[in-house]
């Protein structure tokens, strides 16, 4: 992680725009919907707390899919005693244990507090609940940051998550700026030669990423068929020579089986996994949610399609596709901003 002041590229982080050029595409719409995730809950003696952060440190903390930096695990509660001890207050500490995400049923949690406890802590109280809701990530801004705190639970203002996120990735310009305009060369040659829908794709494999494959929109092509988008016939070619791959690889060593076989096992996964993405025109619903399937790292696209696209919350139906809190997986996308790569406008109904 790198500190913000010693980020060696220039980012607007009001404007989520690095080096002038890349602008961040994310859904603004539900920035500050906070996705809240149940969890387990017990209130203690405070006498109790160390025991209790002891126990969380060593069985829970690295199990926990869910983060808690931005969450105060204890909130202090102030309590009416019984009627024995009548217009008296006591102090309880009401304590996250996990989130339903890790454990979903109560009997398992008492199991592993009962298991994993040097003491019998959980005989001593009878209020484990699971009723309590925490957003799963801090808001834009301090504001509303302290209006999830009073409606849900407390929270710590860390800044703004998506600064860290921005300065967090890494980019290069020059290799950014080659690829574009690699693209943008093929997409003014395609309309050249009379494809009505001159729309490029380029494929970067990290492990590779000297052999860049490119591919084209063949809709209308001799043997073309509607779905022949160039963001599918790029993934079709990268599914083509991981074919051949593994049928070299397969017959290159008979005598060496264990190994072949070990090496095209550490290989078989999503197909782009990881991949950097560089199209002419903003992707259509059909090319956004291939790229989720193939898990790509990041998509930059020159053009953006306002009718068909679905990366940009401005754009078709405003699906955001790359980040839709309803899909389990998720990728990065920038639209470049300079008018270094001209790119002849398509008709807005296309598809791309």
């Amino acid at each position: 992680m790198v500190k913000i002041s010693d980020n060696p590229y220039k980012i607007d982080f009001v404007k989520c725009i690095v080096e002038d050029r890349l602008l961040q595409i994310r859904n603004k719409n539900d920035i500050d919907v906070p996705e809240l995730v149940n969890v387990w809950t017990i209130d203690i003696n405070p006498k109790d707390s160390k025991k209790w952060i002891d126990f969380i440190k060593v069985n829970i903390t690295d199990q926990d899919p869910v983060s808690y930096l931005h969450v105060k695990r204890l909130k202090k509660l102030t309590i009416d005693c019984t009627e024995k001890e009548q217009n008296k207050t006591k102090i309880v500490l009401r304590i996250i244990l996990c989130s339903v995400k890790m454990i979903t049923h109560e009997s398992d949690v008492i199991t592993l507090i009962r298991d994993n406890s040097t003491e019998d802590l959980i005989n001593r109280y009878d209020n484990l609940t699971c009723k309590y809701l925490v957003p799963m990530g801090n808001p834009s801004t301090k504001e509303r940051m302290l209006e999830w705190s009073k409606l849900y639970w407390p929270l710590i203002w860390r800044g703004n998550p998506n600064d860290q996120i921005l300065n967090d990735y890494k980019f290069d310009m020059i290799q950014i700026k080659n690829i574009l305009k690699e693209i943008t060369k093929l997409s003014q040659k395609e309309k050249l030669n009379g494809n009505e829908f001159p729309i490029i794709t380029a494929f970067v494999n990290p492990n590779d990423s000297k052999n860049i494959i490119y591919s084209m929109d063949t809709r209308v092509a001799e043997n073309g068929i509607p779905t022949d988008h160039s963001i599918m016939n790029g993934i079709k070619k990268v599914a083509d020579l991981e074919v051949k791959r593994r049928a070299l690889m397969s017959k290159s060593d008979l005598s060496n089986e264990h190994q072949v076989n070990d090496d095209i096992k550490n290989h078989q996964t999503y197909l782009c996994f990881n991949f950097d993405i560089y199209t002419t025109h903003e992707p259509c619903s059909m090319c956004s949610m291939a790229l989720v399937h193939s898990r790509i790292k990041r998509l930059i696209f020159i053009k953006p399609m306002v009718k068909t696209g679905t990366l940009k919350p401005e754009s078709g139906k405003g699906f955001c596709m790359h980040s839709n809190k309803l899909l389990n997986s998720k990728y990065e996308v920038f639209q470049w901003l300079g008018d270094e790569f001209p790119i002849d406008d398509i008709d807005l109904e296309v598809s791309c």
